[in-house]
This record gives structure tokens, C-alpha cells and sequence, in this order.
């Protein structure tokens, strides 16, 4: 009895299966037919020489052929059962069944996927929304900007309009001495309420008679008075007081102002009064000198926008243009104000120039030093011509009296 041969062991699904580069068929395989040698393993090879060479083949020792043999014809049955089991294990597609385990894992990389997705479209929203408000916010505040700058356009031509307009130009200037003007007269009478209730606590104490309170106006008010004579008198190009009155004026304010002084600190000194301290004597030091800025600054800024006044309000008439400019105009009037006060004896003569100094022109006309420069620039020049023509005069008669000498 022939031995059975060893079957293969069973297939394990799990280990991965290698093909060769030859797999015979379950047809030639169960029909025993020779198999191609083209790629062939050596166990292929050598079944197939076994089976082609007939040396090789073994006698039969029986009277039963292989043929007629039942237990051959079962190993072969066997033989081709397990080689078509290996083909059919062989296929690829035995690796493409999913486990258990991988549905889930594709089921959890799916949803991982669908939430990244759904992320980036959140943050693509979210980012075209931020772009949006951000693009709305630039367009208000340039709008904004658009607006402000049409507002100050606006603006800058109105203040164009009136600067190139000379009745608003003279009006402007008019609002500017009117608003300087209360000020400083806003400023001088607090000083002045404030001192006259430092005066009355120091004469008769706080709950003295209210007649105390006039004392200190009394000093004040002609100091008021002083200014704004001043003040008036330069809208008429004049000073006040006059060169020959200065002295005794200048003279009385100084007292004035001296006592008002006094009288608010003499009660507060350590040695005439009570010393507190210092904040204290600056209570009652600084209405008095409040008042003494009022009286300086009055005359001085009225005299200045007066003087404005005055140069421009023939170009505002409109009845007899100059062809000459503001400011060629303005030196002119202001060289015949000073010729004639030379004519009064008002300015006097500087050294051997013939002509009064530019601080004396600039005190009488109360300008700035480049003006009186011009004008003093404009009397020099004045001065030259009228030499010229003096010696142009006196050359031709000389020229005439020997022309009749000679013809004699």
C-alpha cells in the first residue's frame, strides 16, 4: 500500500501569500497536463520532469494499473483540491474584506475628515466676516475724513473770503478791539473788587462799615480813567498825555499804583501788619499788579489795532483806489505823521542825520521796528531828493549869470 504524502497545512488568512511568477490552472492541474516551463519554480520543474520522463516514471508491481488504482485517483483529487484552494487564497481580493476594527477606524476618519472640513469652512466665514466689518469700518472713517475735510475746506475759503474782503477784514479787526478791550476791563475790575475788599478788612476788619469799601476804588478808578483816555486817544493818532504833561501824568499813575500796592499788603507785612504766609501777601500782591497790566496793555493794543484801522479805511471806501500796495500806502501816511509832528516839535533831530531815530518814530507812531525802519528809510530818501533838487536849482542860475557875463 502506497503511503499517503504530507498535505500542506492549512491556509492562514493572515499571513500574506506570495505568488510566483507561474500558477498552473485547476483544469491542468486535475487533468495532470504538462505545465510551461516559462517561469516555472524548481518544485514545478521537477514535477513536470517526473511526470515527462520516462525513465523516471516508476513501474507498476502490481496487476493494477495507476489508472485502475482507487487510492491514486483520491490523491490526485486531493492534489488538485488543495491546489485550487491555493490559487483561490492566493487572490488579492481576500485582503480587500475589511475586519471588524477597520469599519470603525473608516467610520472615525471619515468623521474627522467631515470636522476639518467643517473648520475650515467656519474660519473661511469667520475670516470673510472680520474682512467685511473691517472693510466697512475703513469706509465710515474715510467718509469721516472726507467729511472733516470738506468742513475745513469749507472753512479755510470763508476765512479767505473775509481776510481778501476789506469790510470784514475791518470788521474782524473791530471784534478784536472790542473783545481785548472787555478783557481788560473785565481784568482791571475784579482787580479792583478784590483789592477794595482787601482794603476794607484791613481798615475796619471784616465786619466793619461797607463805606471802607470805597476806599481803594478811589486810587483805582483814575487809573481807569487814565486808560482809557489812551486808549482813545490813539484811535485819533494822538498820545495820550501830551509830551509837555507826560512827566506829572506818568508821575500820578506811579502814585496811584503805589498806594493801591499799600494798601493791599501793608496788612500782611511782618513788620506793619500780620504775617500768615506766603500765598497769603501774593492774595493781595497780585489784583494790584493785575491792574497795573490792564493800564499798560490797554492804551498799547488799542493804539495798535487803532492805528490798522486807520491805515486800511481808505482802501475799504472803494472811492479812490491806489494802484500802490497795503503796505507801500501805510509807510506813506505814516511818513506824513511824522513830518508833521517834526513840524510840532514833537520828534527832534538824531545827531547830524537831520532826521528824528527810529525808536523815537517807533514810540510816536506805537509800531513795530521794521515799519519805522521804512519810514525812517522813506524820510532818508525824501531828505536825498529834496538836496538833489536844491543843488539841480542852483547849477543852472550859476550857468546863466556867466553866460551874461560873457556876452557882455
Amino acid at each position: 500500500m502506497i503511503p499517503e504524502p504530507d498535505l500542506p497545512e492549512p491556509w492562514d488568512s493572515d499571513q500574506p501569500f506570495e505568488l510566483g511568477p507561474f500558477e498552473p490552472t485547476g483544469l491542468e492541474a486535475v487533468a495532470g497536463l504538462p505545465m510551461a516551463t516559462t517561469g516555472e519554480t524548481p518544485l514545478q520543474r521537477w514535477l513536470h520532469h517526473q511526470q515527462t520522463s520516462p525513465e523516471a516514471a516508476p513501474e507498476p508491481t502490481g496487476p493494477l494499473t495507476t489508472a485502475q488504482d482507487p487510492e491514486i485517483e483520491k490523491m490526485r483529487a486531493q492534489l488538485a483540491l488543495i491546489k485550487a484552494r491555493a490559487q483561490l487564497l492566493a487572490d488579492p481580493g481576500w485582503l480587500d474584506e475589511p475586519v471588524p476594527g477597520e469599519k470603525e477606524a473608516d467610520h472615525q476618519a471619515a468623521a474627522q475628515i467631515r470636522g476639518m472640513r467643517r473648520e475650515q469652512s467656519l474660519a473661511t466665514a469667520m475670516a470673510h466676516g472680520k474682512l467685511g466689518s473691517k472693510a466697512r469700518r475703513v469706509d465710515t472713517r474715510l467718509a469721516r475724513i472726507e467729511l472733516a475735510d470738506r468742513l475745513w475746506s469749507r472753512k479755510a475759503l470763508a476765512r479767505r473770503n473775509r481776510l481778501l474782503n476789506p469790510a470784514s477784514r475791518l470788521a474782524g479787526l473791530h471784534r478784536a478791539h472790542v473783545a481785548s478791550s472787555t478783557a481788560l476791563i473785565g481784568v482791571a475790575t475784579a482787580g479792583i473788587a478784590w483789592t477794595s475788599a482787601g482794603v476794607h478788612d484791613a481798615i475796619v476788619g471784616p465786619n466793619g462799615s461797607t463805606l471802607a469799601y470805597v476806599v481803594e476804588p478811589i486810587f483805582s478808578i483814575p487809573l481807569l480813567v487814565i486808560m482809557a483816555i489812551a486808549a482813545h486817544a490813539t484811535g485819533w493818532n494822538q498820545t495820550f498825555p501830551p509830551p509837555a504833561q507826560r512827566t506829572r501824568v506818568c508821575t500820578l499813575e506811579a502814585f496811584l499804583l503805589t498806594s493801591t500796592i499799600a494798601m493791599n499788603t501793608v496788612s500782611v507785612l511782618p513788620e506793619t501788619g500780620i504775617w500768615h504766609n506766603t500765598a497769603t501777601l501774593l492774595a493781595h500782591l497780585v489784583p494790584p499788579m493785575l491792574i497795573v497790566v490792564a493800564v499798560v496793555l490797554q492804551p498799547l493794543i488799542a493804539g495798535f489795532l487803532g492805528d490798522i484801522l486807520t491805515t486800511t479805511a481808505s482802501h475799504s471806501t472803494g472811492e479812490a483806489p491806489l494802484r500802490l500796495t497795503a503796505e507801500s500806502s501805510q509807510v506813506l501816511q505814516l511818513v506824513a505823521r511824522v513830518t508833521t509832528a517834526m513840524t510840532h516839535g514833537e520828534l527832534t533831530e538824531w545827531g547830524t542825520t537831520g532826521l528824528p531815530s527810529i525808536s523815537a518814530i517807533q514810540r510816536h507812531l506805537r509800531c513795530e521796528k521794521r515799519r519805522a525802519q521804512l519810514v525812517w528809510d522813506a524820510l532818508r530818501l525824501l531828505q536825498h531828493a529834496q538836496a538833489d533838487t536844491t543843488a539841480c536849482t542852483a547849477v543852472p542860475s550859476e550857468n546863466h549869470s556867466t553866460a551874461d557875463r560873457s556876452h557882455r
